[in-house]
């Protein structure tokens, strides 16, 4: 991938292509060049000009084409924010890359110390573990479980978090970065235990990696014998990369596009609402002494579970806890068996907006509430939130998961950057996109709703909530400053929840509106690892900003102080198909200011455009720091999910400096109690 030169003509016709997209439509492009000192400069993340960085990219003498990919890749990283990012379709997807091992990133129970563990195999390719045991003189399966003492000649963790730093761009704090970077185990909705990697170990829709070994020391669990290896990577074509047969042919059928036509740049384009962070999960092998299943894994009976639904499952785990286990706010599963259960047809017909999201939208909300009510029903007093690795799905399934749960729950609202290409945008959806169950693009009125009467905006609402200068509000960041659009909230699903309107969702599942807690608020908490992203971090943000519910995160360095319970919460995200073809489908393709189709093949182009709030208005969510109440160090013991929910019992309780369960009741919520030495 190093034989190519710079493609010039490629290079700037990708610098223009981000410029316009970043100037018309990027919700943070002046908040980024100045992201470190944002909320008091609680943020791990540099000042990214990214304005200025386009423009030296333009004379920047690179030595291969890829180096100028692989910076356009890194920068969009350093902004902490998965809504937004580049992929080139040839030196960032074309392969996965394996390292042998995942990495387990461990706290002794009994020395308090953090480690790094070599855990699960990444491949079972017969061939590619052959070569790993030929290189370092044994079968990488004889290696599980033993402790790493040096990567590339430096302490593990702080190699990891060094890593961490550059290479995982979906959070704006360090913790959750560093817990991104390695192993995880996580719960499925059958009760199985499912292996995540990170990219410290299987680099997938990224860099190569620097060098064709990595340099670890390792050193067997009875400390008695130490090796010095370099292990080679496995590069692993992906299925999705055309064929090619030499470097020539790899740069014209997997660099470039094959054609001029728009939807050859689509094919390899990864728009999914969930695994935005593009993470495989590993085959299944040993994971060391952890149970593969949640069913009676403590051994007393419990873990039970009560539910377990398409995309959810839901245990007790005492007589009076229960777990509401939710890896994604997605929807699916069979759609016509869905159709028999849902009271009003006709709501199917109206939920296009947004979507469609399908029959199944309102199936995942009955999943939600089944999976409560048998909670309640099998005794449950308190309830614990698993969102853990949660990457979102869709906004109104995330909205529904908490207002079943609370009466009164209000829609979160956002704002848009008025560039002059966005007033344009808005102008015409708002002329020229009026389907409400079928909207063409992503900016007609469809797919918000108007906070001051709670329904769709008219045509003529546009200049009131985006055109008009005396609309929204004009901020300053840095050197920049943009208009702001007035405050909507997003409809993503289609979801009607007003139950004066018809359609609405509580009809059509046949679920009685909450009109009191279904739980004690002060019995309910948040846990996640802070990988709780996209329509996860708005309806956190809901459930513990609006409804005050506790929260705790488990992971990060050993130690430190409670980070943040969720990242990434951005607004409305436009990705490649709403960049190009919305423009399309608006007659906008040729305006001056819009962005065109990229000349090389191209597997990720985002941006975030809408700008979401929570309960601050002085900072949207995507930059207003919200630590957790608590956190939990992940040990041998909680590193398996269902003994983390068991250690998380006690925090219902309150915790000492943000990291021990207090003895005793602290009455509203779990606020950290500081401790006086």
């Amino acid at each position: 991938m190093d034989s190519f030169p710079l493609d010039d003509k490629v290079r700037k016709s990708t610098i223009e292509t981000f410029r316009r997209t970043l100037d018309g439509q990027y919700a943070f492009l002046d908040m980024a060049s100045v992201g470190s000192t944002i909320d008091q400069g609680k943020w791990d993340v540099p000042d990214v000009d990214l304005r200025k960085v386009l423009k030296e990219a333009e004379s920047k003498a690179y030595e291969t084409d890829r180096e100028f990919h692989d910076e356009m890749a890194l920068v969009f990283r350093l902004v902490g924010d998965a809504h937004t990012g580049y992929r080139s379709g040839c030196y960032h997807s074309a392969f996965s890359f394996y390292h042998p091992w995942s990495y387990n990133v461990l706290v002794g129970t009994t020395t308090g110390q953090q480690h790094v563990q070599l855990g699960s195999l990444t491949s079972t390719d017969a061939a590619y573990t052959g070569k790993v045991s030929e290189a370092i003189g044994r079968t990488p399966a004889d290696l599980i479980g033993w402790t790493i003492t040096s990567i590339e000649g430096e302490a593990p963790v702080s190699w990891i978090m060094k890593f961490a730093g550059s290479k995982v761009g979906l959070a704006k704090d360090a913790q959750i970065r560093f817990n991104r970077a390695t192993a995880r185990l996580g719960v499925n909705p059958d009760g199985s235990i499912r292996s995540s990697a990170g990219p410290v170990s299987l680099s997938s829709g990224m860099e190569a990696p620097p060098k064709p070994t990595r340099h670890i020391v390792v050193q067997s669990p009875d400390g008695k014998e130490t090796l010095d290896l370099q292990v080679p990577w496995l590069a692993k074509k992906s299925a999705s990369t055309p064929t090619f047969v030499d470097a020539a042919s790899f740069y014209s059928n997997v660099c470039l596009a094959q054609n001029a036509a728009f939807e050859s740049l689509t094919l390899d384009v990864e728009v999914s609402r969930v695994d935005i962070t593009k993470e495989e999960l590993l085959p299944a092998t040993n994971t060391l002494t952890y149970p593969n299943t949640t069913e009676n894994s403590y051994g007393n009976g419990y873990p039970k579970t009560v539910h377990s639904g398409e995309l959810t499952s839901f245990y007790m785990i005492d007589e009076t806890t229960g777990v509401a286990s939710v890896p994604t706010f997605s929807n699916g599963g069979d759609e016509e068996k869905c159709k028999a259960r849902i009271k009003d047809p006709g709501a199917v017909a109206a939920i296009g907006t947004g979507g469609p999201a399908g029959p199944t939208f309102f199936c995942f909300i009955m999943e939600m509430n089944d999976g409560y009510q048998a909670l309640k029903a099998a005794g449950a007093q308190k309830l614990i939130l698993d969102w853990t690795d949660n990457g979102g799905g869709w906004g109104d399934l995330g909205f529904a998961t908490v207002a079943l749960l609370f009466p009164d729950v209000v829609r979160d609202q956002a704002r848009f950057r008025m560039s002059p290409f966005a007033e344009a945008l808005f102008k015409d959806a708002f002329e020229k996109d009026l389907n409400q169950t079928e909207p063409l693009t992503m900016f007609g009125p469809a797919n918000f709703l108007d906070p001051k009467t709670g329904s769709i905006p008219l045509p003529e609402d546009a200049e009131r909530l985006f055109l008009s200068s005396k609309a929204g509000r004009t901020e300053t960041y840095g050197q920049y400053s943009s208009r702001y659009s007035d405050l909507v909230s997003i409809v993503d699903g289609g979801g009607i929840f007003d139950e004066t309107r018809e359609h609405n969702t509580w009809n059509a599942t046949g679920i009685a509106k909450p009109t009191q807690p279904l739980f004690p608020v002060q019995n309910v908490m948040l846990m996640t690892n802070g990988l709780c992203g996209s329509t996860c971090a708005h309806a956190a943000r809901l459930a513990v900003d609006h409804v005050g519910i506790r929260s705790l995160v488990k992971g990060g360095l050993a130690n430190s102080k409670p980070f943040t319970f969720s990242t990434f919460p951005g607004g409305n995200v436009v990705d490649i198909p709403q960049i190009f073809t919305d423009l399309q489908k608006l007659g906008l393709d040729k305006h001056e200011l819009a962005p065109q189709p990229f000349l090389n093949r191209v597997s990720m182009w985002r941006v975030n455009a809408g700008v979401g709030y929570s309960k601050r208005q002085d900072l949207p969510a995507e930059y207003a720091y919200a630590p957790a109440d608590c956190r939990m160090d992940i040990t041998e013991e909680t590193f398996f999910p269902p003994n983390s929910w068991r250690a998380a019992i006690p925090f219902f309780e309150g915790c000492r400096g943000g990291n021990t369960p207090t003895p005793t009741p602290t009455p509203e919520k779990c606020k950290p109690l500081i401790v006086q030495e």
